[in-house]
């Protein structure tokens, strides 16, 4: 087993002006409907909860090591949380064949906010016997 890993920070107030400026096209491009609904269900840290998971889209594409342009779609990159409220990454589609092609098993994810900025972190656990080695 190797590791991968990504991180992204971001400052939340530019998550909230990409939300409220083009009236969800920005939500409905990057996040997937369960994602919008726990993250408005926040009310007054509504847009924390988006900023910390566009953080995580973000830090997973660095950790695939492709960002945006190999094929990684955010929209494909889903946060969940488990019944004790841990946040975690479910892949879909392309982005999720990707990943299996380079031998990921399974990520781990970090996210925190405060204020200003949202952080998050995530770790990929990859066998290199059946992912593609560079």
């Amino acid at each position: 087993m190797d590791l991968a890993c990504g991180v992204d920070i971001i400052e939340i107030d530019r998550v909230r002006k990409a939300i409220d400026k083009d009236q969800g096209r920005f939500l409905d491009k990057v996040f997937t409907t369960e994602e919008i609904k726990y993250c408005s269900k926040a009310l007054s840290a509504k847009y924390q909860h988006f900023a910390a998971r566009f953080a995580a889209k973000e830090a997973v594409s660095k950790a695939l090591g492709l960002g945006l342009v190999g094929g990684v779609k955010l929209i494909e990159i889903e946060v969940v949380n488990d019944k004790k409220g841990k946040p975690y990454i479910i892949l879909h589609d392309s982005t999720k064949k990707i990943a299996e092609a380079m031998g990921i098993k399974s990520m781990s994810l970090s996210l925190s906010h405060c204020k200003e900025y949202a952080v998050a972190n995530v770790v990929c656990f990859v066998n290199l016997e059946e992912g593609i080695e560079e």
